[in-house]
């Protein structure tokens, strides 16, 4: 009795520490789909960046991008599983939401009120980033290098 419960055990923890590699490998456009996750990630940290320059008329252009790419993203996931699509547009609204109360506080001009709103859009993209495999998640600091933001061929 203590082997077939050891045993499931065993294959329970292989299955749960398997699965996001398999959802990986089950994923028909993970490279634009990891791209995108990217994009959205560094564009997220470019409004921080113009809080930081003071350059407060940017977040509506960094906004204008966020919202691009996270059409990009419902693009990528377009041909994924009904399940993933419903949880990626869902989690997409909630993004927007948050990249738009971000750039409408932008005209306060107040460092610490634009702080704490990037700081909801962050906790809105790392929910986002959740739906996928750990592996095609970008650090919450990403920025793309200089000339590296060049897309991968779409499928």
């Amino acid at each position: 009795m203590l082997r077939k419960y050891l045993f499931a055990m065993l294959a329970g923890a292989a299955l749960v520490l398997t699965a996001p590699f398999v959802q990986a490998q089950e994923l028909k456009n993970a490279d634009q789909i990891g791209y995108t996750l990217k994009l959205i990630t560094h564009v997220s940290n470019d409004f921080l960046r113009q809080v930081e320059r003071k350059t407060y008329d940017r977040i509506g252009h960094e906004n204008e991008e966020l919202h691009e790419a996270t059409e990009a993203l419902e693009k990528a996931v377009a041909n994924e599983a009904p399940t993933l699509k419903q949880q990626v547009s869902v989690a997409l609204k909630d993004v927007v939401a948050a990249g738009d109360a971000t750039a409408a506080k932008a005209s306060t001009k107040d460092d610490a009120v634009l702080r704490t709103s990037h700081g909801e859009l962050a906790k809105k993209i790392a929910a986002l980033d959740a739906l996928f495999p750990a592996a095609m998640r970008p650090e919450a600091n990403f920025m793309f290098k200089p000339g590296e933001r060049a897309k991968p061929a779409a499928k």
